[in-house]
């Protein structure tokens, strides 16, 4: 019972969108740590895609507010909405040169490497916040205390 209600919040979808700022942030730091490495070539994950499967999780959410309408189970509900996210949204790629690039044919920025990890950690902290709220409204309602 309690799997079903969880499932029919954003729950699973922040609980995506804060392990995608987790590992995201791992390859930043790798990219910080190899920023004086001569040839390095910096990687990222798939931002765009991940927040592109991120909105059409919630359109698919908002299309099956009732999974049973469609045929679709609790599971099979949350099936579909798994399925968005695939593993190739959570395997680093070499970045291709933006702007500057060294004549060993690195690309390596400190500070462009530390704007995408404040950005990153901003976006993960939201989500954990957001699902703490979701968490603490649940835990009032079971405990029966106003809100």
């Amino acid at each position: 019972m309690l799997n079903g209600l969880l499932q029919s919040t954003t729950v699973p979808l922040l609980e995506k969108a804060a392990a995608f700022g987790e590992r995201r942030h791992e390859v930043l730091v790798g990219n910080l740590a190899n920023v004086e490495t001569p040839g390095y070539r910096t990687k990222d994950l798939p931002v765009e895609d991940f927040e592109r499967a991120l909105s059409d999780a919630v359109a698919l959410r908002h299309q099956q507010q009732k999974p049973s309408d469609l045929g679709l189970t609790s599971a099979g509900h949350a099936q579909a909405i798994d399925d968005l996210f695939g593993s190739d949204l959570y395997h680093a790629s070499t970045n291709s040169p933006k702007n500057v690039t060294f004549q060993d044919g690195g690309n390596r920025s400190i500070e462009h490497e530390i704007t995408e990890m404040t950005k990153n950690v901003m976006r993960q902290r939201m989500a954990i916040d957001v699902m703490n709220a979701q968490m603490e409204m649940l835990q009032m309602v079971i405990s029966e205390r106003p809100i």
